[in-house]
């Protein structure tokens, strides 16, 4: 896999949960299958996110793939060539593509493949109170004032 690491140039650091611009009512990593400046992957680091935040649907979208949103459709891109994170045909060639996850009642972080179109509600877990499963993380304060 690609890295993001320059060498001798590797910091600690860790994911913390940001509102964003509000577009997804959920999770959102992209570039899901690269190995980060920590030298983690970030579906790896994605996945300790989604449990810290079990009320909330994650979606992961690999380096070379995007999530494009016209209405009330969807559809994910990629680029012909390039290797991500989906097994399209249990064949073990892995394509860039973008995964569903979500946490269950008992605690357990489910992953599927996303569909390559279809209906964004399909995607979207429905909440009686959004609002109240969309949560800050206790650490943005800290890294706002760190990082202006």
């Amino acid at each position: 896999k690609e890295t993001n690491a320059q060498e001798g140039n590797s910091k600690d650091w860790e994911y913390i949960r940001v509102e964003g611009l509000g577009i997804w009512p959920g999770l959102i990593c992209p570039h899901y299958d690269i190995i980060q400046s920590n030298g983690v992957p970030r579906m790896t680091d994605f996945d300790q996110m989604m449990k810290r935040h079990p009320y909330e649907i994650g979606i992961g979208i690999d380096h070379h793939a995007a999530l494009e949103v016209n209405g009330d459709d969807f559809r994910i891109l990629s680029i012909p060539g390039e290797t991500g994170s989906v097994d399209v045909d249990n064949s073990g060639s892995k394509v860039p593509g973008a995964w569903i996850k979500f946490v269950d009642d008992d605690g357990t972080l489910h992953s599927k493949t996303c569909p390559s179109r279809g209906k964004l509600t399909d995607l979207l877990q429905m909440l009686d109170d959004p609002a109240k499963h969309l949560l800050l993380d206790e650490k943005v304060k800290v890294c706002r004032k760190e990082n202006p």
